[in-house]
C-alpha cells in the first residue's frame, strides 16, 4: 500500500459537534471490481472520509475494504477514526422506508452506524409500495420491476409528486435519536429547499452536499450555509466530465 500522509487531513466541526475531514474519497461511478482496492489505497494514504450511496452499487465492496483495513493491526485505526457517509435514495422518501434504506446500507457497509446520512435528492421516485435498494437493482427498468430507477411506459424516469421531503426529514431525525446516524443532511437541494428543511423543528441538517467548482461556484448557497451553521460539502470540486457544458464546449 502507499505510504500514509505525513499529516492528518484537517477537520471541520459539524453542528452535531462531530469532526468531519475536509477531504474525502467519493465512490460514485467507482466500478465494483476496483472499489475495494481504491478504498484500501485511500485509507492507507490517510483518507478518513468515505462518501457512499446504495445506488452507486458498490457499498458491499466498500464494506469489505473497510472491514479488512480495520482488522489489519498494521493500520492502527479504528471505526471511530472514520467518517462514513451514505445517502437516502429517491425511491425511499416515504417515511416508512427511510430507516430500512439506511439499514440496507449498514448491512452492505458492515457497520452499525454512519457518521452522516443525507437525502440524496429533493425529488422522489414512486416507491411502488415497497422498499427499493441495491438488492432490488441499481439500474433503470419499468416501474413494475421495483428497481431503484423506475421508468414509465414511455421510458422516462418516474416521479412521486405526492411525496414531501419535509415528511422525509422528520423520519431522518429519528435515525439520530436511534443512534443509526450521528449527523443528517441534504444533497442537491437548492436555497429555498434548504430553508424549508431548516424551518422544521428538531435536528437540523449538518451538511449540504452539492456540486461546486470554479465553473459552478454556488455563492448564494455557500453564504446561506454559513449563516445557518450548515457545512457545505462540495462534490466534483475539480469539475465534472458528465456535465452538458463540457460536451458543448468540446
Amino acid at each position: 500500500p502507499p505510504p500514509s500522509m505525513a499529516a492528518p487531513i484537517p477537520t471541520v466541526a459539524l453542528r452535531s459537534g462531530l469532526p468531519m475531514p475536509l477531504l474525502g474519497l467519493g465512490t460514485w461511478k467507482s466500478p465494483p471490481a476496483l472499489t475495494s482496492a481504491a478504498v484500501r489505497a485511500a485509507l492507507s494514504a490517510g483518507y478518513r472520509l468515505i462518501d457512499c450511496s446504495n445506488d452507486y452499487n458498490n457499498e458491499p465492496e466498500i464494506g469489505s475494504a473497510v472491514a479488512a483495513h480495520l482488522a489489519d493491526p498494521a493500520t492502527q485505526i479504528s471505526r471511530a477514526d472514520l467518517f462514513v457517509q451514505t445517502k437516502l435514495w429517491n425511491t425511499n422518501h416515504r417515511p416508512e422506508h427511510v430507516e430500512p434504506d439506511l439499514r440496507a446500507s449498514l448491512r452492505d457497509l458492515r457497520i452499525d452506524y454512519v457518521d452522516s446520512f443525507l437525502i440524496h435528492w429533493p425529488q422522489a421516485c414512486p416507491a411502488q409500495g415497497r422498499l427499493a435498494v441495491r438488492e432490488n437493482g441499481a439500474f433503470p427498468a419499468p416501474a413494475k420491476q421495483g428497481t431503484m430507477f423506475p421508468l414509465s411506459d414511455s421510458g422516462h424516469y418516474c416521479s412521486d409528486d405526492s411525496a414531501r421531503f419535509a415528511e422525509t426529514w422528520r423520519a431522518m431525525q429519528l435515525l439520530v435519536d436511534k443512534g443509526l446516524a450521528r449527523s443528517i443532511g441534504l444533497s442537491n437541494f437548492n436555497a429555498a429547499q434548504l430553508l424549508e428543511v431548516l424551518a422544521i423543528p428538531g435536528t437540523k441538517p449538518s451538511i449540504l452536499q452539492n456540486e461546486c467548482h470554479p465553473y459552478l461556484q454556488q455563492a448564494r448557497l455557500l453564504h446561506l450555509c454559513r449563516e445557518n451553521n450548515v457545512v457545505f460539502q462540495a462534490y466534483s470540486p475539480l469539475g465534472s466530465a458528465d456535465r452538458p457544458w463540457r460536451r458543448f464546449a468540446a
